[in-house]
């Protein structure tokens, strides 16, 4: 099997995952996937909306990967689909600048790539679509008879006669959102809940789509539309999530790594929901800081949590009120290039014995903790040339002999 062709059935198959989902759901089981440079840029089935109206797989991911990328048109893209498009997909797909096809079972009633060429010569559209059929034909195929031989006897969804319709599933009450934790380095960190969660949300909301994409790959199953959720735009996002729940959908909020809002993005959705009485579920999960403390060996009996210290203005005064006279163990996040300059400041105002925990890279292969006096670590770090990787600083509380 070649390159190419291996590459083809591999992101079939992410659209015949899709198409079983709408199985699911008691959809048409169509599924489709758009990619750019291996990169998933959108995925969509077929969904019922309000009215009973179908959104084609096609459109659906078309919207998710415009939404993905910021981008009006998707030049350099090819999208996947389980069965040949219709004319309406195809009208979408040449207004995308999508440049290739590819598509699993032919459609001989509706199917309409042919009129892709018909179209090549209208003097408005001046955009060409390399289409290849048959790519995994027989699998794409015999998931539209199953659905069409288990339709006929009325159990429709895998005979998962639990499963309510997507249109009454989405619609009668407000959604929740749910605030899953993600892992901090290990991708094997993430909890049986989690992915549950992540499975039946409708909307998940991403500090980085591309970031949470490879989390999504990693444990497939997860069809939730993606939309980015970061510090610049969580201010205005939030009425667009108020939105989605008041449409009945169930929304999920991951950050790149650990828990929502903990020196993430997060919170100003988590408060615009609560002051609109949207039940907000927080699941347990992995933090950095936590487990950093716990690894520490330093007191948790009373801790201060101060997330990054300033960059520059105010860093002094910042430091001396937090660790001034102090009786609980501060934690807090750094760059690993400033670490040093950290440790600097901390000996000048507690002192270069208090004991302190440097832990970087947690829960992954380079995974380390150096513990000791302000002096003895800031020696350590310097005589190795500095740090590398994400770095949580514990610093002891004060003790009263």
């Amino acid at each position: 099997m070649s390159d190419v062709q291996r590459r083809h059935e591999h992101f079939m198959q992410m659209a015949l995952d899709q198409a079983r989902a709408a199985w699911q759901m008691g959809e048409v089981p169509i599924g489709c996937v758009i990619v750019r440079d291996g990169e998933v840029l959108g995925v969509g089935h077929n969904k019922v909306e309000r009215y009973g109206v179908t959104r084609h797989a096609e459109i659906v991911a078309i919207e998710a990967a415009i939404a993905h990328t910021g981008e009006k048109v998707l030049p350099g893209t090819t999208l996947y689909v389980t069965v040949e498009p219709c004319t309406m997909c195809i009208g979408a797909i040449l207004l995308a600048r999508i440049d290739v096809v590819v598509y699993g079972a032919a459609e001989p009633k509706t199917g309409a790539c042919g009129s892709v060429y018909d179209m090549h010569d209208h003097p408005k559209q001046q955009h060409r679509v390399v289409v290849r059929s048959g790519v995994l034909a027989q699998e794409c195929a015999s998931l539209m008879q199953a659905f069409f031989a288990e339709a006929r006897t009325g159990e429709v969804g895998h005979n998962v006669a639990a499963t309510p319709p997507f249109t009454e599933r989405r619609n009668t009450t407000t959604g929740t959102l749910h605030v899953v934790p993600t892992p901090i380095g290990n991708i094997e960190d993430i909890t049986a809940r989690a992915l549950k969660v992540l499975r039946a949300a409708d909307v998940l909301l991403c500090e980085d789509t591309r970031h949470t994409g490879q989390l999504l790959q990693r444990y497939g199953g997860i069809h939730a539309r993606l939309v980015s959720n970061h510090e610049h735009n969580e201010a205005e996002r939030a009425q667009t999530v108020l939105r989605f729940l008041a449409d009945g959908n169930n929304v999920a909020m991951v950050s790149d790594a650990g828990m929502p809002a903990i020196s993430d993005p997060g919170y100003r959705t988590i408060v615009a929901c609560i002051q609109a009485g949207v039940n907000v579920e927080v699941l347990p999960g992995p933090s950095a800081f936590v487990t950093a403390l716990v690894g520490s060996g330093l007191s948790a009996e009373r801790v201060l949590f101060v997330g990054f210290p300033p960059q520059k203005k105010g860093r002094g005064h910042w430091l001396h009120d937090v660790l001034d006279g102090g009786r609980a163990t501060v934690v807090m996040y750094e760059s690993p290039y400033r670490v040093e300059a950290l440790l600097a400041d901390v000996a000048a105002i507690v002192g270069p014995q208090r004991r302190v925990c440097i832990a970087r890279e947690l829960s992954k292969v380079h995974e380390e903790y150096l513990r000791g006096t302000v002096a003895d670590v800031a020696q350590a770090i310097a005589a190795r040339g500095g740090l590398k990787g994400e770095c949580v600083v514990i610093i002891d509380a004060a003790h009263v002999e």
